[in-house]
C-alpha cells in the first residue's frame, strides 16, 4: 500500500510539473512553454489535443511546445485527479481549468479534462499519452466575460 501511495504522489507531481513547465506570461514567470515538459514523456509519447494539435514522439512534443512559447500567456490548473496504478502502468483522469492570451492578444478561459496513461521507467513515472478533452471556452473581454460557447 505504501508503494501505491508513493506511485500516486509521483504521478501527481509529474502532472503538476507539466503545468509548471508550460505556464508563464507574468512578472515572475515571463515566458510560457519554456520548461522541459517534453522530458516528462517517454520517447514515443503522444500529446493529443485535437483539433488544436497532436504531437507523436518526445521530439515532436518538444517542437510543438516550443512553438507555443509565442503565446503571451498560458496557465493550467489540474484538479480532482483519479489515478489508478496497475503494476508499472497507470491511468490518470484530471479536470482542467486553463487560460491564456493568444497571439491576437485575446484572453480565454477554458474548461476540460485530461485522460493520461503513464509508465514506470528507470527514471521514474513518465507520460505515455496525454489526451486533452476540450469542454468549454470563454473569450474574456475587458471588464467581464462572455458565455461559454462550445469549442470547435
Amino acid at each position: 500500500k505504501i508503494q501505491l501511495l508513493l506511485d500516486i504522489e509521483e504521478i501527481r507531481k509529474l502532472k503538476y510539473l507539466y503545468c509548471k513547465y508550460n505556464d508563464g506570461g507574468w512578472a515572475e514567470q515571463p515566458l510560457s512553454h519554456q520548461g522541459p515538459a517534453a522530458d516528462l514523456f517517454v520517447e514515443d509519447g503522444v500529446w493529443d489535443a485535437r483539433p488544436v494539435a497532436i504531437a507523436e514522439g518526445r521530439e515532436a512534443i518538444r517542437k510543438l511546445f516550443a512553438s507555443f512559447a509565442a503565446l503571451p500567456m498560458a496557465y493550467h490548473s489540474v484538479l480532482n485527479p483519479i489515478i489508478e496504478v496497475t503494476g508499472d502502468t497507470a491511468t490518470g483522469h484530471w479536470h482542467m481549468v486553463g487560460g491564456g492570451i493568444g497571439l491576437t492578444n485575446a484572453s480565454t478561459l477554458g474548461l476540460g479534462l485530461y485522460e493520461d496513461t503513464y509508465v514506470r521507467t528507470p527514471d521514474g513515472w513518465r507520460v505515455k499519452t496525454m489526451r486533452v478533452i476540450w469542454g468549454r471556452r470563454a473569450n474574456i473581454k475587458e471588464g467581464g466575460t462572455e458565455g461559454f460557447p462550445k469549442v470547435g
